[in-house]
């Protein structure tokens, strides 16, 4: 760890502060001590669309790594932010001596990989209240404990619609459904959870509604 520490700087980041956006030159990689990042690219007609939530003791802005020399991504800051930042030849030569951290990084790429494989699953195999719901359930495990604005999530709906790979339109209809039904509460740009008891009975329930879904159109064909 002191060698570690050595070679990184550390770095903090307000509430929706960017640490890097598209464009900027990939000269680092960033370990998150506290906090949340969100990770977005632009599309072509120029719309942000999420694509990772990056949670504290993870690793982000890896591609740097390889011979990227521009960010194509942005990432901004959910919450108050704590970073530490390695110049990505100094990471290459921790990686190089530094066996446990090589391992760590090479399970960290792999974690990262089955989250994108479960995501493109769940897509083509989950309804989308029940992903809806699984996002916003799988946020809560990262919020801060002591309530205020850091235990709410800053999402606004075509953030979640993007992480899940629904439309804005289907997305804020289901948001607002939970709302209704008492789950969470909405406001301008946050999503707060108001009881994660009855949104993880509500997800066995759209789980259960999917499975019989499936098993009655596989039993037709």
């Amino acid at each position: 760890m002191k060698t570690i520490n050595a070679a990184a700087r550390c770095l903090r980041k307000e509430r929706g502060e960017f640490v890097y956006m598209p464009g900027d030159n990939a000269n680092s990689v960033y370990f998150l001590n506290k906090g949340r990042i969100k990770l977005s690219v632009i599309s072509d007609s120029g719309k942000e669309i999420a694509i990772d939530i990056i949670h504290a003791g993870e690793m982000f802005g890896e591609f740097a790594l390889i011979d990227e020399s521009l960010r194509s991504n942005m990432a901004q800051a959910l919450d108050d932010v704590t970073l530490l930042v390695f110049n990505k030849h100094e990471f290459v030569s921790l990686l190089r001596s530094q066996s446990n951290l090589a391992l760590n990084y090479i399970r960290m790429v792999g974690d990262r990989r089955r989250r994108m494989e479960k995501k493109l699953s769940d897509i083509t195999s989950k309804l989308v209240p029940a992903r809806v719901c699984e996002l916003l359930h799988e946020l809560s495990g990262a919020l801060p404990a002591g309530g205020g604005h850091q235990s709410l999530i800053p999402l606004m709906h075509h953030d979640v619609a993007s992480l899940i790979g629904a439309s804005r339109q289907t997305t804020t209809s289901i948001l607002n459904d939970l709302m209704r039904r008492g789950f969470i509460e909405l406001g301008r740009g946050w999503i707060r959870i108001k009881s994660l008891t009855d949104l993880r009975r509500h997800i066995s329930t759209l789980l259960f509604v999917g499975l019989q879904s499936f098993f009655a159109i596989t039993s037709v064909g």
